[in-house]
């Protein structure tokens, strides 16, 4: 697939999230030509990562943020990144973001796992790396920042939670139901975004104390892609092999 990708010299301005949400407009609508449609391993993370997208937007029109020229151009380099990794060749892609491509259409998957890979790979690898690009251009990353950086998390909580209901189907919900795990997933899923959102903000503020060292930093970020890629190809398989096992074993069950 190929998607126009943001001009990386033009993304300061405030008004660019429209520009963002064009794009990834288009990459959804190239993802769900796939044979799963919907269900496409891109094309659930896409329709998360869109709603995620308006919903900084309006809370930026509606004056949410501190410093809302910070949140709107970390929003803007952070999409350029995931657009960047998606356009071309699964091959050329960063680690983290390869495995969901190369996985895509297994069927196997659950569309939750596909967003949740597609969340660890955002956040995990690219976010800390967005933040840095952000500070460089403003000349700062200080507490404020932070603060808006924090209001995020609630957003990340509300639509992970939504994807759920908007993407099982009924036989997947039996099975969580079956064994509880609704509440834990919930849970856990929150955990995993408070910590990892943690982790980046921290990542970066050491990345920024040494960004003078590009040697360095490009050595960090191509660790960073080895890990966050191991683990979520690791995530996408336990999906693939126990969740989707054990569903389909409860669904036999229960048939008459």
């Amino acid at each position: 697939m190929s998607v126009e990708l943001i001009d990386p010299g033009q993304f300061a301005e405030a008004d660019r999230i429209p520009e963002v949400l064009e794009r990834l407009k288009k990459t959804q609508a190239v993802a769900e030509t796939q044979p799963l449609g919907l269900r496409d391993g891109l094309a659930c993370f896409n329709y998360l990562y869109t709603i995620i997208t308006r919903q900084v937007q309006r809370d930026y029109l509606d004056g949410k943020f501190t410093n809302g020229d910070f949140i709107t151009r970390l929003d803007v380099a952070f999409a350029n990144r995931y657009l960047r990794a998606v356009d071309g060749e699964a091959a050329t892609s960063p680690a983290p973001w390869r495995c969901l491509l190369e996985l895509r259409d297994d069927r196997r998957i659950s569309p939750l796992a596909f967003a949740v890979a597609g969340v660890s790979a955002h956040v995990n690898f690219d976010l800390a790396f967005a933040v840095v690009e952000t500070g460089a251009e403003m000349g700062r990353l200080g507490g404020a920042d932070h603060d808006d950086y924090q209001h995020l998390n609630s957003i990340f909580f509300r639509e992970m939670r939504r994807l759920r209901q908007h993407f099982e189907d009924s036989e997947e919900r039996r099975f969580e139901r079956s064994l509880g795990l609704t509440t834990l997933e919930n849970l856990l899923g929150d955990i995993v975004v408070v910590v990892a959102r943690y982790l980046a903000w921290h990542k970066a503020k050491r990345l920024w104390a040494t960004r003078g060292d590009g040697t360095e930093n490009a050595a960090i970020e191509q660790r960073t892609a080895r890990s966050v890629g191991a683990f979520n190809r690791w995530l996408l398989k336990f999906d693939r092999t126990v969740r989707h096992t054990f569903t389909m074993l409860l669904g036999r069950g229960r048939r008459p």
